[in-house]
């Protein structure tokens, strides 16, 4: 290995020590609501340290095909202490505003959303509901009306007619009316009398 390239991995170590500082703050940031003691922490903490291990690896495998040296986790740390020192009040300023413009934004789009799309939606669906309900109204009293105008005349003659009947022809009628619902009594006892076996 060339002092280049030693001199290459070793700055970019130190830069990868200062990554490593930025990327915890800012998992730390992120993810500062997450339950601790849940069995979801360990999780959490072994898949950040797998990415950024391999992130590592990546740059040093760029730099000099990723032979490891012990220099490089001193580089590494180096990078590291230089960013708790020199560069974490600076960044944790800068996340913060980025944040804060993050979650600007979003708050405009989801009202953007909420105007543009959901509040018509909502304003469809109420409007189709009572255009049904006000059809279906309309429909059961438009029925009615015509069956009202069909049927009136009929049981108007219905009327006349049974008043101009004899009184023996409706006392037989009755009788068979009784017979009729006798029997319809007696199929529905025995129905009901099976379903309840």
């Amino acid at each position: 290995m060339t002092l280049t390239t030693q001199f290459m991995t070793m700055m970019s170590m130190v830069a990868g020590g200062v990554y490593i500082g930025a990327a915890v703050d800012t998992f730390e940031r992120l993810f500062h609501m997450r339950n601790k003691k849940s069995w979801l922490e360990f999780i959490w903490q072994s898949a950040f340290w797998i990415a950024q291990a391999a992130f590592l690896f990546f740059i040093l495998y760029t730099v000099n095909y990723g032979e490891i040296r012990f220099y490089i986790f001193i580089a590494v740390l180096c990078g590291y202490a230089a960013y708790r020192a020199l560069f974490q009040t600076g960044y944790n300023k800068w996340l913060e505003f980025w944040i804060r413009v993050t979650l600007t934004i979003l708050r405009f789009i989801r009202r953007l959303f909420n105007i543009f799309i959901l509040w018509p939606i909502i304003t469809l669906v109420i409007l189709a509901k009572n255009i049904i309900f006000w059809v279906y109204r309309l429909l059961y009293k438009g029925i009615y009306i015509v069956f009202l105008v069909i049927f009136s005349p009929i049981l108007f003659v219905f009327r006349i007619v049974w008043k101009l009947l004899p009184i023996n022809t409706k006392n037989y009628l009755h009788k068979i009316g009784g017979f009729c619902v006798t029997i319809k009594n007696s199929i529905s006892n025995r129905w009901n009398g099976k379903d309840k076996e």
